[in-house]
This record gives C-alpha cells, sequence and structure tokens, in this order.
C-alpha cells in the first residue's frame, strides 16, 4: 500500500448539491476559487449506474484487452507508454509510493486522459456535471459575444473528459491548467490547492504528491499551508484555471475530470 492519507480537515470552501450555477460562477468560478459539492451526485440513478460501470472489475472484464495510453506521474508528465489495460490494473497495487519511487515521480506510469476510441462506449455513459454544463454554457454564450467581435479564446471548446484509474498513495504533484470539475467513482482523492504566481514551497516536479505531504507539508508556516481537502464517491470538485494543485489518491481510485 502506498499510505495515501485522507486530508485530516477539508479547508476548501463546500457548497451543497443544490448550490444555484450561477451563485457558483460569482462565488468561485469568476475568482478562481476552488469549491467542493459534497453529494453532487450521490443519489443519481445516472450516475449510480456510471459508478456500477467502472469498478476495477468492470473496467478490467469490458476493456481489459484495449490498449491504453500512461503517463508519468510527474508536474509536466512527459514520459509516455502504451499499455493493455488489464496489465496496468494488475499493476496498481504494486508500487510502493513510501519506497524509492517517491523520489521520482518520472519513473511511475499513471493512467489518465489521452484516450482515443478505446474508452468512447464508456465516457458517452458519463452524465457532465450540472454545473460543468451550466459553465459551458455560458462560456459558449461569452465566446458567441467576442467572436462577433472577432475575438476568439478558449471558450469555443467543448468540455473534454478525462478518465482515470491509480492505486494507493499515487499522484500528481504540483501543477495547473484550465479549469474544471473532478468526480471521484470509486476510492478517495486528496486535493491541495497553492495560490500565488510561484509554485509551491520546495516544489519539485519529479517527487510525488505524497512525498511532498510527509516532508514539506508539515514544516510550513500557516501561511504557506496550501487548501486542503478530500472528495469522496459522489462529491465534486472544481479546481480553477491557472491554480497549482496536487493530488493524493486514498486507496485504489477511480476518477474522472471534465475540463472545460
Amino acid at each position: 500500500m502506498g499510505g495515501g492519507a485522507a486530508s485530516p480537515v477539508c479547508s476548501v470552501a463546500t457548497e451543497p448539491p443544490d448550490v444555484d450555477p450561477a451563485h457558483f460562477e460569482r462565488a468561485y468560478r469568476a475568482r478562481g476559487s476552488a469549491v467542493v459539492i459534497r453529494n453532487a451526485t450521490r443519489f443519481s440513478a445516472l450516475a449510480q449506474g456510471f459508478r456500477n460501470a467502472t469498478s476495477v472489475e468492470a473496467l478490467r472484464s469490458a476493456f481489459g484487452s484495449v490498449h491504453v495510453t500512461v503517463s508519468s506521474a510527474n508536474a509536466f508528465s512527459y514520459g509516455r507508454k502504451r499499455m493493455l489495460l488489464k496489465d496496468y490494473l494488475n499493476s496498481m497495487s504494486d508500487i510502493d509510493y513510501n519506497g524509492e519511487s517517491k523520489d521520482s515521480s518520472g519513473s511511475i506510469y499513471y493512467w489518465f486522459g489521452e484516450h482515443g476510441e478505446e474508452l468512447a462506449p464508456l465516457l458517452k455513459r458519463y452524465p457532465l456535471p450540472k454545473l460543468a454544463i451550466s459553465s459551458a454554457e455560458a462560456d459558449l454564450l461569452a465566446f458567441t459575444v467576442d467572436s462577433a467581435g472577432g475575438s476568439f479564446d478558449r471558450r469555443s471548446q467543448p468540455p473534454a473528459l478525462s478518465f482515470g484509474a491509480a492505486g494507493d498513495g499515487s499522484g500528481v504533484p504540483f501543477h495547473h491548467h484550465n479549469d474544471g470539475f473532478a468526480e471521484v467513482l470509486h476510492g478517495a482523492k486528496r486535493w491541495l490547492f497553492h495560490y500565488g504566481e510561484d509554485p509551491p514551497p520546495h516544489f519539485s516536479p519529479n517527487k510525488t504528491s505524497i512525498s511532498w505531504i510527509q516532508e514539506t507539508l508539515p514544516k510550513l508556516h500557516s501561511w504557506q499551508v496550501p487548501l486542503d481537502c478530500t472528495i469522496y464517491p459522489g462529491d465534486i470538485i472544481y479546481f480553477p484555471r491557472g491554480v497549482w494543485h496536487a493530488t493524493v489518491n486514498v486507496g485504489t481510485t477511480i476518477f474522472i475530470s471534465t475540463f472545460l
């Protein structure tokens, strides 16, 4: 086991599953602030059907013979290789994230995103988060208005799905990208958010998230401590554009993100 540990408390803002989309846009997205929607899909029959189809056993049965692209679990994910999904799933529990590998995330491979057509039948079944739909619609409207004046930007792109699975203690060190929503389907995922243009203290793109949590986090001043929260099946987290964040999986974790 890699020893992935949940955050002791959640310091990220939380909202109920029926949060108003307009409130979300004003209070969080417009301000670049992370937020957790607790139990966002817990009681949805469609979401439960998708969770049932994405257990390790279901993935191995339905997609084990397809080749997937796994990438190195460092901040820039520059390593790539192809492997059978069943082989990757079987290997997830073999990596000791507290051992030698914790100081070299570039040697650890992680399945998340970069899908071809191999998962199309599965991803078509995913019920997009309601806030992702409303945000995409708002972006499309803004893009339509902007493009009338000759301006084009990222808001013309439809939401993109990235699906993945990983073992306990795995994760991706601090990095940043466009905004979106992430949902845990099985297991749990710890998220840390560092606000500011500079990387977090003692950041190394090739050291694992769990090594940073174990070795650096306890030594930080209170004003340096990142926001920290663990989400569980049915929860959805919004990650803002350009904000440094890191993740650690708690137990064998299956997850999906919707990039705006």
